[in-house]
């Protein structure tokens, strides 16, 4: 008889990553009937679609279920950040094992593809958005998926191996307390021409990264930069994926969006760096 998502995910917690603290006292939580329960008597229901949800109060984000679908049709099927992703799990695939921690892991793609293209890793996705949660639990199931809070990640100390933080918001006093002693960080970031055919449509000029990258200096020792530059060329449907993923949309003219969403095909520039970094 096939187990249920609920029970996969908790068998999964128990016997691979039984270190998940609560959220409200900070003890550590133990599986017990498809549950997350400290010594407090806190308890965290597994959903059905085997999420954890380890937030204590409601939290709204601009980050709606609609946003991450069009970022699962942009990044999955249409495999946008795939020539990243294939120069992260090559970096990664000289360690055996581990446990990889995707902070701000949004619909799961990115987590997913790794743990499927390397062996013996226990993936982590945690996000502060439920509706990406419940999206990447809805599309992935080997990983492990929870709505947290990163800036007090529900996390033991010492027992992650990678931190993964793509394009999204860091906490590195968390990452540094969460990583193993031989842990890294893979910090990905936006380059100048990120999305510039996009850019230019809305905003009209060139990102600048400079001070995340000065930021990840001052906590880590950088050991490797790795850049990708690629130009695709996007059909209608990852056009208009891309621009109901973005920010970069929320605020512009309706017709704006329209006119960019009516091209048949564009071109589209991925314009990545990412910095592999440890403890100092």
């Amino acid at each position: 008889m096939k187990l249920k998502k609920r029970e996969t995910a908790a068998i999964k917690v128990r016997e691979t990553f039984p270190h998940l603290l609560c959220p409200v006292c900070g003890e550590q939580l133990t599986e017990q009937s498809l549950s997350m329960i400290c010594v407090n008597s806190h308890r965290f229901d597994f959903a059905k679609n085997g999420s954890l949800h380890l937030l204590t109060k409601p939290i709204k984000t601009k980050y709606t279920k609609e946003l991450f679908e069009a970022r699962h049709t942009l990044m999955n099927k249409a495999g946008f950040f795939k020539p990243v992703m294939n120069e992260v799990m090559s970096h990664l695939s000289s360690r055996h094992s581990g446990v990889i921690l995707d902070a701000g892991c949004g619909e799961g793609t990115h987590l997913a593809q790794l743990i499927e293209g390397l062996n013996d890793f226990t993936g982590i996705g945690i996000d502060l958005a439920k509706d990406g949660i419940q999206t990447a639990a809805r599309y992935y199931d080997e990983p492990i998926w929870m709505t947290a809070d990163l800036a007090k990640t529900p996390v033991e100390s010492g027992s992650v191996d990678i931190v993964l933080n793509i394009l999204s918001p860091a906490n590195y006093r968390e990452f540094t307390r969460l990583l193993k002693e031989d842990g890294e960080v893979v910090k990905v970031v936006p380059g100048s021409d990120y999305l510039k055919e996009l850019r230019k449509q809305y905003v009209g000029d060139q990102y600048k990264n400079d001070e995340t990258v000065s930021a990840f200096y001052e906590h880590f020792n950088v050991e490797k930069k790795i850049p990708v530059y690629v130009t695709q060329v996007l059909d209608q449907k990852a056009i208009s994926a891309l621009v109901d993923m973005t920010p970069l949309s929320w605020h512009a003219a309706p017709e704006k969006t329209a006119s960019f969403k009516a091209l048949s095909q564009t071109e589209m520039t991925l314009d990545i760096e990412i910095l592999i970094g440890r403890k100092k």
